[in-house]
């Protein structure tokens, strides 16, 4: 430790640095070396009450997952109950959720247990790294036994396999209104069936599980992650490594807000993964010009401005947009070619890089522009189109037969389950073919209309 002149300690010198040589064996110490490596597979088990937007999150967490690189998959308790339902059982009406109903319970536990079951098996066949196991897991006997089953399944082998829970609690009487009537307009449970009855019969379904819920507790002894109203809220317990480097932040971004996002990529220069050619040397003052023009006429122009560190971001974002703040990051610069650095591993590089600016972008609640290039627009595009590394390749090429670069609206709204956008035939938006410009609308179903004529 450090002296001060006068032969004591410079305690403020020395704050930075702890003896822990007593604390060695405190619990808290052990179960944090115990967490902070990632184990072979990872569940994320969602819980919560029906309407609470668990299947939002679930199909959330799965594309920004399968973006990054790695293998996911949801496993979807409702989807199999429906599966077996027959006409005599109508497992999706409300009496089947009734915790006094012996019968009903009991297939549901079986239910639940043969899902997760399903998820097991597609670790085990090599194929998997992440499971989402979308079911209510409202009870701590519930989740104790998703915990045990999970440790007998792998233990022989002697792989680990992690389980954290992810709980949706929402209070809000206007979300959780709102997301009733997303569910009981989207839901297989409920087609069709009037709206109003369909409400009440959901509605009836909460209460039932209402009476038996128990929210995560510390003395569960479980890794968690409570949401609280899809706000900035977020509880957090026993949860290190890859969930709080990758998963806790994106969970905290997500939002159900509707904007707008704009992605435009300024055309490939010598070098990139995408140079197809020269370019004009007037591209990036005549796409600042049309996109400054074309922003002015938006009902909803952008706020917020997220913009490369190449000269030519700058010169296309300077001078338009008044009022936006323009904030200029190198993670969305270009992508250069590499032969050395092959598919998909130059994807997982990329998605990496990208993932920061990605969840603040997920953050946003403005209407939001990013002015970025080929490869970076195409690896964003993947993610806000719902889809995995393939449809960021670099060299893929659109149905114009040129590898230009493009734009994209995407409005986030309150959908139900994992819905896909769909593309259509971009446009150009500046010099030789090169600047495009594309509008998609994510809802359920998509729905796509062009930005630019």
């Amino acid at each position: 430790m450090a002296s001060m002149s006068d032969g004591g300690i410079d305690y403020y010198a020395d704050a930075g640095t702890v003896d822990a040589s007593s604390i060695a064996d405190v619990a808290a110490v052990a179960a944090r070396k115990a967490l902070t490596q990632d184990g072979d597979f990872l569940v994320l088990a969602l819980v919560g009450m029906p309407a609470r937007g668990k299947s939002f999150i679930g199909a959330k967490l799965r594309s920004f997952l399968r973006w990054s690189g790695l293998n996911v998959r949801v496993f979807n308790a409702g989807k199999r109950r429906r599966r077996m339902s027959t006409p005599q059982q109508q497992h999706h009406k409300a009496a089947f959720f009734d915790a006094a109903n012996s019968g009903a319970r009991d297939a549901r536990e079986r239910i639940a247990m043969e899902t997760l079951d399903a998820l097991f098996a597609y670790f085990e066949s090599g194929e998997g790294e992440v499971g989402i196991f979308d079911a209510t897991n409202s009870t701590k006997e519930r989740r104790a036994a998703i915990l045990e089953r999970a440790r007998r399944r792998f233990a022989p082998s002697g792989k680990t396999c992690g389980v954290v829970f992810v709980e949706t609690i929402c209070d809000d009487p206007h979300v959780l209104e709102a997301n009733m009537l997303t569910k009981v307009r989207n839901s297989p449970d409920f087609e069709g069936m009037d709206e109003a009855a369909a409400l009440t019969d959901l509605k009836q379904r909460t209460a039932h599980y209402e009476a038996a819920y128990e929210s995560l507790e510390d003395g569960e002894g479980a890794s968690y992650i409570k949401l609280y109203n899809f706000s900035s809220k977020v509880t957090c317990s026993l949860c290190y490594g890859r969930v709080t480097r990758v998963v806790l932040p994106f969970l905290m971004a997500v939002h159900v807000d509707e904007r707008p996002i704009y992605l435009v990529a300024i055309a490939p220069r010598a070098g990139e993964a995408e140079y197809a050619g020269d370019v004009d040397a007037d591209h990036d003052a005549v796409l600042g010009a049309r996109l400054n023009a074309w922003c002015e006429a938006l009902p909803a122009p952008p706020s917020v401005v997220f913009a490369s560190t190449a000269p030519g971001a700058y010169a296309v974002a300077e001078g338009f947009v008044d009022g936006a703040a323009v904030v200029h990051r190198s993670d969305l610069d270009p992508f250069f070619n590499d032969p050395a650095h092959p598919w998909p591993s130059a994807h997982r590089d990329l998605a990496a890089r990208l993932e920061n600016v990605l969840i603040d972008i997920e953050a946003s609640v403005a209407p939001t522009l990013v002015i970025t290039h080929a490869t970076p627009a195409r690896a964003l595009r993947a993610f806000f189109s719902r889809q995995g590394r393939r449809e960021g390749r670099r060299g893929e090429r659109d149905d114009r037969g040129t590898e230009g670069a493009r734009g994209l609206e995407v409005r986030g709204r309150r959908d139900y389950g994992d819905g896909r956008g769909r593309l259509q035939r971009e446009r150009p938006l500046a010099g030789r073919g090169r600047g495009h410009a594309l509008s998609e609308t994510v809802r359920q179903p998509a729905q796509v209309h062009a930005l630019a004529r």
